[in-house]
């Protein structure tokens, strides 16, 4: 409208021009007033253009939808093939996932197109862009989504909705969805796992003779370039289409059901960072108490309780994990870990009673070299005197002592003062001893100042010593053993739900 209205003021001035050159110069002065009626005129037919417009459109649209010739209660094509319905998705946002609720959430463009042959128009234009109020007016599939949780429709500030309908009869309808979806997961990995997130789509009334769904193969799922998440990365986004058979009352019918599947693994820097590094020090710290002195049971014993009672705190508090019926990966990990803490507990307590029982038989040896050192010194007083007097033997049996000639005299003054009452009592003793007692008299070597230990005793005075010198190697050793055998089989051996040998390229 611009270019004509350009094209009929350059020629309405020309115009003037050439009849402002002619003689009658007066009816220049006319000129002014000729633009403006122009002006008007125009002006007033194109207005009246865009109300034939707009009223053929009206008209249009009030004749397709009029109820002698569209029903929007019937679907397109009633009777002949099934109307086939092209779906898309593209996703704006994704999550949270919830691994204890097993569900997860998207925001998400949901398109679906199709085809109805009682709405081909001709019109100059090619495409009619409709609101939300066109959809009360037009047939439109009965879609749902049959593992959904509690999606909705954004309405802020109007329905987010729209339709366009195509000369040819082609209809696109595109709506703004959050949805929100169950996502069935396999925890036995857990943080090391990979879960794959499925959607399905199908009708809820209509058959697969009336209604086949189909992904729209140009872009059926496509993701946001913003579209970030913080405990997942994307591996990657199947499609596929079934259909399932539904039991509705005593018959059955044949759905079509389109499924897209969000292979997603989970990311595991936190899990590294909050649970697997802390305790797998905490483990290293219980091993200082082997380099303690066991003597000093205070000590040991503090580090042994204080990395315990951590241990429970930080690997059974909760932290990281979730509540779920059997054992993950992490809950292993932390069983391995808690075991070596207590362990260091354990071999504390049994390096302290092996030390505490050669200490008790050190003691008790003591106490039997000292009560023979007793015996073999009254033995030997009493069967080694200074100079052995001659044994005489008596009618009776028992030895008598009889003193030599030299003892004898009245001028040997010390020994006079041995009498013989006191030579006999000596005697006794020594009867009684031989009587009750089956000790030789022989006196055995016994060295002064030092007790000799049996060699069993020797042996045992350095187990203690050996449990903890064996403990500062076996341990550490095997944590690490255990540590790659945990890596290995839950990183590379054992089965996830989704196989990433499916799925090798990431998802872009």
């Amino acid at each position: 409208m611009t270019n004509t209205w350009g094209n009929v003021m350059s020629t309405a001035r020309r115009r003037s021009i050439s009849v402002c050159s002619l003689p009658f110069v007066g009816l220049c002065r006319l000129m002014p007033l000729n633009w403006l009626i122009l002006w008007i005129f125009l002006t007033h037919e194109a207005q009246s253009n865009e109300l034939h417009k707009l009223s053929n459109t009206t008209y249009l649209l009030d004749t397709l939808l009029s109820e002698d010739k569209y029903d929007r209660k019937i679907r397109p094509g009633l009777g002949g093939p099934p109307t086939v319905i092209e779906t898309n998705i593209e996703i704006r946002s994704f999550g949270p996932i919830s691994e204890s609720e097993m569900v997860y959430s998207m925001d998400c463009y949901f398109r679906q197109t199709w085809s109805d042959s009682r709405l081909q128009f001709r019109s100059h234009q090619d495409v009619l862009s409709m609101d939300w109020k066109f959809l009360q007016k037009v047939w439109i599939p009965d879609t749902f989504f049959l593992n959904g949780k509690s999606s909705y429709l954004h309405k802020v500030t109007v329905p987010n909705k729209f339709i366009r309908l195509r000369k040819d009869g082609q209809l696109k309808y595109s709506m703004r969805l959050t949805v929100k979806a169950s996502c069935p997961m396999h925890l036995r990995k857990y943080p090391l796992d990979t879960q794959a997130c499925p959607l399905e789509i199908g009708s809820f009334a209509y058959p697969s003779e009336d209604v086949l769904y189909k992904w729209n193969d140009a872009d059926a799922v496509t993701l946001s370039k913003d579209v970030v998440l913080s405990q997942y990365d994307f591996v990657n986004i199947t499609t596929s289409d079934r259909i399932n058979i539904v039991k509705v009352g005593d018959r059955s019918d044949q759905r079509s059901i389109l499924q897209v599947r969000f292979i997603i693994q989970r990311r595991r820097g936190y899990f590294i960072l909050q649970i697997y590094a802390p305790c797998a020090m905490i483990v290293g710290a219980s091993w200082v108490s082997f380099w303690i002195n066991r003597s000093d049971a205070a000590g040991r014993v503090a580090v042994g309780a204080t990395t315990v009672l951590t241990m429970v705190t930080m690997g059974f508090g909760g932290r990281g994990r979730e509540k779920v019926g059997s054992a993950t990966a992490i809950d292993w990990f932390v069983i391995m870990c808690f075991t070596f803490v207590f362990s260091a507990l354990v071999e504390y307590a049994f390096v302290n009673y092996i030390d505490n029982y050669e200490k008790q038989q050190a003691k008790k040896q003591l106490e039997l070299d000292r009560e023979k050192k007793k015996k073999e010194e009254a033995i030997g007083s009493i069967a080694e005197p200074a100079e052995e007097p001659p044994v005489e033997t008596t009618t009776s049996g028992f030895s008598k002592l009889s003193l030599p000639e030299s003892q004898s005299k009245p001028n040997y003054g010390r020994n006079k003062k041995i009498s013989e009452d006191h030579l006999r009592q000596k005697q006794k003793e020594l009867e009684k001893l031989v009587q009750g007692q089956s000790l030789s008299l022989r006196r055995r070597p016994f060295l002064r100042g030092r007790l000799s230990l049996g060699k069993r005793g020797y042996r045992n005075r350095h187990i203690a010593s050996k449990v903890d010198s064996y403990a500062r190697i076996v341990f550490p050793v095997t944590f690490a053993v255990l540590n790659v055998m945990y890596w290995t089989l839950f990183l590379l051996i054992m089965d996830d739900e989704i196989s990433l040998k499916d799925h090798p390229v990431p998802y872009v």
